[in-house]
């Protein structure tokens, strides 16, 4: 029933099959810390020849946009890949679409009016229709319906007329037309590609003169998953001096295999840095909406008329910038020895060390042995084995208790050390774990400090106290312009361990704007956000530090609009006698202008009250009779609201006016202040 489907994909693969392409073969991996990887492959190959490439679907983007050949023979020709809706374009020119493959029925109706020959039969016509029918196989039986076979009898309009053979009877049935049959294989080929999952067949011509034998390389950058930097720390001796004392780092990468494809025998390296890297999408196909134009009718023209013309000045005539020659690369960094004598616990070295070049935004760790890794494996590779000056350090923050011991590492080699986790052994203490730390990397000649452990044994006690004091002050114009110094003082008391000495830095938080305080304890270092301050405890000792910093602000202050700010600056420390007699003679007038404001106040607050009370008699008043005893009380008891209500009137009036006046008099004492 599928004979024809099947002979018609064969001869598309027969057909359209490539040239035989030589192998490919991935030689070396690097793996970015920015998410990509770049992936390198290798092929010997002679004169012209094409080299296949398999790469996973969702790598064609970052293929298409980074891929390189390395070719210092020959000449790189195309690089062709089936496209990502390749059905759909091939489906295009034939008579039938991909749903009408899912049967021999289906896809014989779908050539309605084709001119085919069918064998062994010799029938040749233009296709009418094809029908599953009940019949027996057997010439001349009677068909029994529901139990006879299902047989496909196939329509022809030919010259004699209409004529029909049977499919399951036919030995082949083949379209007449070569050009629609190329068509037709062209798609079948189409439609076997898009089955082939999630990768796609890069096709790579490279052109040479004949006999000419190279190595050709072909690299590209996709998306990998980002490697990891983990490190061991052998600490030094507690006890060892901090000039000399040394540390074992241990660095490892933790990669994975993403790509698809297993790794055999690759070089494989790891880089440290932080490049620029994006995807666009290259393998869609796109379309622009263009606006329709109207058909241009030429007409009359008139030349301009020509003026005079010189000779353009020749290209070498013109300034030309010359790029200096890169600085040669940094020999690889060979792993240094170490001086102090092996600890009780030595961790084994690797086998080869990798090799260190520090380039100008990046570092570059190859691993020296062909690494071999399965797809979608992860594996964990020694890239660093040296040893390091450190020091031990408790380093105290503001209001804990107690510091956290750390360890001062300075990197000595000639390349960054990569952002990772830290597990730090102790080989001497009673405990050989000693605790985790992080590195956010570390260039080449600077130091961190990497906190792994709380020290309980070395006790601080925290006081904070903030002093305001006033360092500037100008009055004109009614504005006094103040500017305030803001002193915080931190206390702190460091009692170190009873039976060890200790070197303890002090931390402090450096607000933007704040300088260190003279006269008070000065720092040893600072970074971007703290100040620290160094202090040396021998055993049992205690010790008292302040540190101190101030930071500056200015403020102008409109006098007649702002009462507060005026109470705040004569609350500080700082003001001459001369600028405090001024600003108390301002504050008198402000408090004798509230004083006639809230008498004022007060005597509205009466008046409001009598007012109510008044309409509280008059609502008694309708409600009584004429004669009634009670409604004289209310007569007289209204009359003397009205008296009242007149003196309070009086009273709010000569308040109004002190109050008023009293404002006068501050306005132009304040117009007439200079400090």
């Amino acid at each position: 029933m599928r004979l024809l489907p099947i002979v018609l994909i064969a001869t598309a693969i027969q057909a359209h099959a490539p040239a035989r392409a030589a192998e490919l073969a991935l030689k070396r991996v690097m793996l970015s810390g920015a998410g990509v990887g770049y992936f390198e492959y290798e092929a010997t190959i002679e004169g012209a020849a094409t080299l296949g490439l398999d790469v996973k679907l969702d790598q064609v983007d970052d293929v298409l946009k980074s891929l390189v050949v390395f070719d210092d023979r020959g000449g790189v020709g195309s690089i062709e890949l089936p496209g990502r809706e390749q059905q759909r374009a091939a489906f295009g020119n034939v008579p039938f679409g991909p749903d009408d493959l899912a049967t021999p029925l289906a896809f014989l109706n779908s050539l309605q009016g084709v001119e085919v020959t069918a064998e062994p039969s010799g029938l040749a016509g233009r296709l009418l229709r094809a029908e599953a029918v009940h019949e027996p196989a057997a010439p001349g039986a009677s068909p029994a319906p529901g139990m006879a076979p299902l047989r496909t009898r196939v329509t022809l309009l030919t010259a004699a007329g209409l004529q029909q053979f049977v499919l399951e009877d036919a030995t082949a049935v083949q379209v007449a037309d070569p050009a629609l049959r190329d068509r037709i294989a062209r798609a079948l080929a189409a439609t076997r590609r898009e089955t082939a999952g999630d990768t796609r067949h890069l096709t790579l011509t490279s052109n040479a003169p004949p006999g000419t034998s190279r190595t050709i390389r072909v690299a590209y950058v996709a998306a990998a998953p980002v490697w990891k930097a983990s490190y061991r720390l052998v600490l030094p001796a507690a006890d060892a001096d901090p000039a000399i004392a040394k540390a074992r780092l241990q660095g490892w990468a933790t990669l994975e295999n993403a790509s698809g494809a297993d790794w055999s025998g690759v070089a494989l390296s790891v880089q440290y840095g932080n490049p620029v890297t994006f995807r666009q999408a290259i393998y869609r196909s796109y379309f622009v909406t263009r606006p329709e134009v109207p058909v241009e009718v030429l007409g009359r023209i008139l030349p301009d008329v020509d003026t005079r013309a010189t000779a353009a000045r020749p290209l070498e005539a013109r300034a030309r910038a010359v790029m200096p020659a890169p600085p040669p690369a940094p020999a690889p960094m060979a792993a240094p020895q170490m001086e102090a004598p092996a600890p009780k616990l030595a961790m084994a070295a690797p086998a080869e060390a990798a090799s260190m070049t520090e380039g100008a935004e990046e570092t570059v760790f190859a691993v020296p042995a062909p690494v071999s890794l399965q797809a979608g494996h992860s594996a964990s590779v020694p890239i660093l084995d040296v040893a390091l000056p450190a020091a031990r350090i408790a380093l105290a923050t503001l209001n804990q208790p107690h510091p956290v011991a750390a360890i001062r590492l300075a990197n000595t080699t000639s390349g960054s050390l990569p952002a990772g986790v830290l597990t730090l052994y102790d080989a001497e203490g009673a405990a050989p774990y000693a605790g985790d730390a992080r590195l956010g990397g570390l260039p080449a000649g600077e130091s961190r400090l990497l906190p792994y452990a709380q020290d309980l044994r070395t006790t601080l006690a925290w006081r904070e106290e903030q002093v305001q004091r006033l360092t500037a002050l100008t009055a004109a114009n009614g504005v006094l312009t103040a500017t305030r110094r803001d002193r915080q003082l931190i206390h702190v008391t460091l009692t170190g361990p009873a039976t060890a000495a200790r070197r303890v830095l002090v931390e402090a938080a450096r607000p933007p704007g704040a300088t260190l305080a003279p006269g008070f304890a000065q720092a040893t270092e600072e970074t971007a956000t703290a100040w620290r301050f160094a202090a040396d405890l021998k055993p049992g000792e205690t010790r008292a530090l302040t540190l101190a910093t101030d930071r500056d602000e200015t403020q102008a202050i409109t006098l007649l609009d702002d009462p507060d700010a005026l109470a705040t600056m004569l609350n500080l420390q700082g003001a001459s006698d001369a600028a405090r007699a001024a600003l108390t003679g301002i504050a008198t007038l402000r408090a004798q202008e509230a004083a006639h404001a809230g008498e004022r106040d007060q005597l509205m607050a009466q008046r409001t009250a009598v007012e109510a009370d008044e309409e509280r008699l008059r609502a008694n008043l309708a409600a009584v009779q004429q004669g009634d005893a009670v409604r004289t009380r209310l007569v007289r008891q209204l009359d003397a609201d009205e008296t009242r209500l007149e003196q309070l009137g009086q009273a709010i009036a000569a308040a109004e006016a002190a109050a008023a006046k009293a404002h006068q008099a501050l306005a132009e004492a304040i117009a007439a202040l200079r400090i």
